[in-house]
């Protein structure tokens, strides 16, 4: 059946409202049990306003994040929310570069604070913090040997396959 299309770039349309749209955005943010706001201070460089002139500085900065529910749920991306098929509380966490946010700042609705990074560069990167290299090596230990047992390289987009 064919409809008329009421669209005129001079006329309010539905694609003009932005910011109705970063509402409905952000609704649906807290409406999801996983979602979380933290604050970091990370150190920037920014130009001054009066000056001009480049200034380094910490910076207060709001990072989201998501976390991943109880034993058996599935594993979800901290930094996306996108959820992988592996599951929370089996070898398949190698995989992953798991943090818990003990700090007490978590305020998801699901109650966790655990949160899965594809690797400890990628929770370095997001979280404007860096991690022990002792620590990467031994994760990168761990991840290599899951891997193998699963009989994948590490070349293979291991975090997309259905590990039983």
């Amino acid at each position: 059946m064919y409809q008329d299309d009421h669209y005129h770039p001079a006329d309010q349309n539905d694609y003009d409202d932005t910011d109705e749209l970063l509402r409905m955005l952000s609704e649906q943010k807290r409406a999801d049990k996983g979602y979380n706001v933290v604050y970091r201070k990370a150190w920037r460089t920014r130009k001054n306003r009066r000056t001009g002139q480049l200034e380094n500085k910490y910076v207060r900065e709001k990072i989201e994040l998501y976390s991943s529910d109880g034993f058996g749920s599935y594993i979800r991306d901290a930094e996306s929310g996108e959820y992988f098929p592996n599951h929370v509380g089996t070898k398949d966490e190698d995989l992953f570069f798991k943090v818990i946010l003990a700090t007490g700042e978590c305020t998801s609705k699901n109650g966790s604070k655990t949160f899965f990074f594809m690797s400890p560069q990628n929770y370095e990167h997001y979280m404007n913090s860096e991690v022990d290299p002792l620590l990467v090596s031994q994760w990168d230990r761990r991840r290599d040997a899951r891997l193998a047992e699963i009989g994948l390289s590490k070349k293979a987009n291991y975090n997309m396959v259905d590990v039983k």
